[in-house]
């Protein structure tokens, strides 16, 4: 029992050793993520003692985040530059719609600003994902998160094949701000992977547009397709204003009953999550079964 006992100390001595040998032997051990998708990409991407920190409070609300409980663990920057500082990263990751302030901060602590690309397709996500896992030194995680996303894509296709011999069905966005997404989104590259047609794209609607109540009945989508997030849109009031005007009654969607409320963080991932959205918008427009 005893040469047990010496056995385990010495095994779980070295297992601690080589973890830390191997954290040393990367160029990055205390990174910090601003804004939600690099979160989920970071998450996925590196161990968890490599995060010193994440973006903040938006990984709370599940209808948005797909990492709520790996997230809790972790300080939150909420925008705080002092907080941010605090942490001590030796690298910041931020999405490129981020304030170049946060060039300064990096500066001042010696950090280097890593600013990924906001995609607007599922190519382009790949390649955040590739960049960022290169950066980290995590080329093989990269390839692997790659993979799954691939394979589950090339599965949920043929299942569509095999199971909906209709015409393309047409689709519209429309949230709860009166905006629709158009060419250059990664809503409009998510209904073309599962073969459909986004009627704001083919209008000519580029990236993110209001839209009119006259246009949407001009477009007359097959289905509507609406983010939700309970804490910040009110459903009820949403679901009158399509359903219960009557100037919307011949629109396909509205007369089909074929609106669906999806939640955000379905529909809008910027990151490895994106395959879930695609599943789930093809779950719903061909009311695919588990």
């Amino acid at each position: 029992m005893k040469k047990l006992l010496i056995f385990l100390i010495l095994l779980f001595s070295f297992t601690t050793i080589v973890n830390a040998k191997e954290v040393q032997a990367k160029k990055y051990n205390h990174i910090v993520s601003l804004t939600l998708g690099g979160d989920e990409m970071l998450l996925g991407l590196v161990s968890e003692n490599r995060i010193a920190g994440l973006s903040g409070k938006i990984n709370e609300d599940r209808e948005i985040s797909n990492i709520v409980d790996k997230a809790k663990k972790f300080p939150k920057v909420e925008s705080n530059e002092e907080i941010l500082m605090s942490l001590e990263p030796d690298l910041i990751i931020v999405a490129d719609w981020v304030t170049k302030k946060i060039d300064n901060i990096g500066a001042i602590i010696g950090a280097k600003v890593y600013y990924y690309k906001t995609p607007s397709s599922y190519e382009e996500q790949k390649k955040v994902i590739r960049d960022l896992a290169n950066l980290v030194e995590e080329k093989e995680n990269g390839e692997k998160i790659i993979k799954n996303m691939d394979d589950r894509l090339k599965i949920l296709q043929n299942k569509i094949a095999k199971s909906y011999e209709g015409a393309k069905p047409r689709i519209l966005m429309y949230t709860s701000f009166g905006t629709t997404s158009g060419k250059n989104t990664t809503f409009n590259d998510m209904v073309r992977l599962i073969n459909g047609v986004n009627v704001a794209a083919e209008a000519g609607v580029d990236r993110f547009k209001d839209i009119s109540k006259e246009k949407i009945i001009e477009l007359n989508p097959d289905i509507i397709i609406v983010p939700i997030a309970r804490k910040y849109d009110n459903i009820d009031k949403l679901s009158k204003f399509l359903f219960e005007d009557p100037s919307f009654k011949n629109v396909k969607a509205i007369k089909n009953k074929k609106v669906y409320f999806i939640q955000y963080k379905n529909i809008t991932p910027i990151s490895q999550y994106m395959i879930d959205g695609i599943e789930e918008l093809a779950k719903v427009v061909y009311q695919l079964k588990e």
